[in-house]
């Protein structure tokens, strides 16, 4: 089988964004497959490392604006292509400063790479049997097939993957031809989004199937207020909208890889190191880890409410939280005036911070997450391959895959769950409950470690798997 996927971003970069890291994932994971994917992003040379080793491969002119590009690659990064025009990708960032407003001509921009990916399938006579998008920044290769394109992949299946419903690229009516979609769908049904094009709803119109990194956010989408103004749109099209859960790369999460102990002497290792760290005798009490990160939601207001209640209990608490947080003062000062109760563990870049969380939270036993925006529940999936249990809400993400601990189901459970966990009388009391547990029923809390750690294994592999199966229901 034979994919072209096109993706804003991608490859071997120096600081990777979580869209970029998603995507190489895939990429790794198709290949374990056997699947030959060509993923295609643009060439930023201000972003990727070892820009030296790449090399001009092949020359162009696509079919939308008639503009040339490049194709590279390099040999110390085989899994990825990319595109190039100085216009477009030589600037200093993907979409536009930080914190700033994005570049006016970005639908421009990524209607260009859509066309220069499939103008330089179609020259190089690739057979391609699907077409995956990510994000809006690669949804116009869906209706690019349908117009310029279709004479090669007018019948080739496009499919779509929404990372994130919060991020779409608007654009007035009189930009509607130059990035190629057909007028006639310019309508609430189509791309039509408040008298202006929405780049995102394009990508789910022309998509015979729309993928989202987790069935709860699928859910989500359809049933809440979170699905930025598009719940009608999205429900006329529910059929063809997806939940897949994105997994976490265990060679990277997996804290016992190497040493491959009993998980309850790794635990007990892990909670020591932890201990000696952050200089808190957290070794005899249950410790609970919470991480206040861009996507962590409501997490935050939730654990407010109730910490005072929380500082009664026997346990301690970790916050992961970065100092330009607006609430780093209110945690720090906490724990300045209670360092028996918590610690302020200092959250660096991501690209820089995988070790330090990763053994955090293997050091940990519970990871407090209340209402998370990440879609995919990272987080979640992170904190079981360190064997820490996840306290979460059942609409959250991942959870529709986990197993609630109750005394009749204490040999399968690996989560503490909650109806809604952006209440906090209901994490309160769960809470409660997971202190028990932790120190009355011991077996059931061994058990539910194991199952956490062992039992539930959510690779890359097992995404690309689905994905798969769901090409395959068209034919594939």
């Amino acid at each position: 089988m034979e994919i072209l996927v096109v993706c804003p971003e991608a490859g071997n970069w120096e600081k990777p964004s979580p869209l970029a890291t998603a995507v190489n994932r895939m990429a790794e994971a198709f290949g374990r497959a056997g699947v030959s994917a060509l993923t295609c992003s643009p060439f930023y040379k201000t972003h990727l490392l070892d820009t030296k080793s790449y090399q001009c491969i092949y020359r162009g002119k696509e079919r939308l604006q008639g503009r040339d590009y490049e194709v590279w690659k390099s040999p110390n990064d085989p899994l990825h292509t990319y595109i190039y025009n100085e216009e477009y990708f030589g600037r200093p960032y993907a979409y536009g400063p930080p914190h700033d407003v994005p570049y006016g001509d970005n639908h421009l921009r990524f209607a260009f790479l859509a066309s220069a990916v499939l103008s330089f399938a179609a020259a190089t006579s690739k057979k391609i049997d699907a077409i995956l998008g990510h994000e809006w920044g690669g949804a116009l290769a869906g209706a690019l097939t349908q117009t310029i394109y279709n004479k090669e992949f007018g019948n080739v299946p496009f499919f779509f993957t929404v990372h994130n419903i919060n991020y779409d690229f608007h654009v007035g009516a009189s930009e509607i031809e130059k990035i190629g979609l057909p007028p006639k769908d310019f309508n609430m049904d189509g791309y039509e989004f408040w008298g202006k094009v929405s780049i995102l709803k394009a990508g789910i119109f022309y998509a015979n199937k729309v993928l989202f990194p987790s069935m709860g956010y699928r859910e989500a989408m359809l049933n809440t207020n979170l699905a930025g103004g598009l719940s009608g749109f999205l429900s006329h099209n529910r059929d063809k909208l997806i939940g897949v859960q994105f997994g976490v790369s265990y060679r990277i999460w997996d804290f016992n890889r190497q040493q491959r102990l009993p998980i309850k002497e790794a635990k007990h290792t892990a909670k020591l190191a932890l201990a000696q760290k952050i200089k808190r005798d957290i070794v005899n009490k249950l410790t609970l880890y919470v991480h206040l990160d861009e996507e962590a939601g409501n997490t935050s207001e939730t654990l407010a409410t109730i910490l005072s209640d929380m500082a009664k209990l026997d346990m301690f608490i970790i916050v992961g939280i970065a100092p330009t947080h607006p609430e780093w003062n209110y945690y720090k000062d906490f724990s300045k005036q209670y360092p028996e109760v918590m610690y302020v563990q200092e959250l660096e870049p991501e690209f820089e911070s995988v070790t330090n969380l990763r053994d955090t939270m293997a050091g940990a036993d519970v990871l407090f997450a209340a209402n998370l925006r990440e879609p995919s529940s990272s987080i979640i999936l992170k904190a079981m391959a360190t064997g820490t249990l996840p306290l979460t809400g059942i609409g959250v993400g991942v959870a529709s895959l986990l197993d609630d601990y109750a005394p009749e189901t204490a040999g399968c459970a690996n989560a503490f769950l909650v109806e809604d966990a952006n209440a906090p009388h209901q994490m309160l009391r769960r809470l409660k409950d997971v202190l028990e547990v932790y120190h009355e029923e011991t077996a059931d809390w061994d058990k539910a470690v194991v199952n956490a750690y062992g039992g539930f294994h959510y690779e890359w592999d097992r995404t690309i798997s689905k994905y798969l199966l769901i090409f395959g229901e068209l034919g594939l």
